[in-house]
């Protein structure tokens, strides 16, 4: 594979995080290759553009509202590596989110596409701060 310039990983990846920021996961989904390998460590490997659309969009329909925010990024070669926070919406009694977070490995295929993404996080962490979120919007 070609190894692209950093602009142009850069540029599309901030492409990939407007949608995300809109979130339009339709075309957030269309970034990826029709022949894309998205790895989600408790979801599964979907491969495809259709596989990870297909299990993508209704995922993301139970995040409204959420936020993504992004601590740091780093470009190797094609790869990009980034670390996230998923953040759900209000707020704990003593003012700090409710969040936990993530990373991110990207594999860009030129043209504004990527072949990969693996997506690693802690999934105790992220049930217990589920939990104490839905609890609280209970009271």
């Amino acid at each position: 594979m070609p190894e692209f310039t950093r602009s142009e990983i850069e540029q599309a990846f901030a492409r990939k995080v407007e949608l995300q920021e809109k979130d339009d996961w339709e075309g957030f989904g269309n970034t990826f290759t029709h022949d894309a390998v998205y790895v989600e460590h408790h979801e599964g490997t979907f491969r495809g553009r259709d596989n990870i659309l297909a299990w993508l969009l209704p995922v993301m329909a139970k995040c409204k509202g959420w936020t993504y925010p992004i601590d740091w990024v780093a470009v190797d070669g094609n790869r990009l590596i980034y670390r996230w926070r998923n953040r759900l919406p209000g707020q704990r009694a003593d003012g700090s989110p409710y969040e936990f977070p993530g990373l991110s490995v990207t594999e860009y295929a030129g043209s504004g596409r990527w072949s990969y993404q693996e997506d690693v996080y802690n999934w105790e962490t992220a049930l217990q701060v589920l939990k104490e979120w839905a609890q609280a919007r209970k009271s």
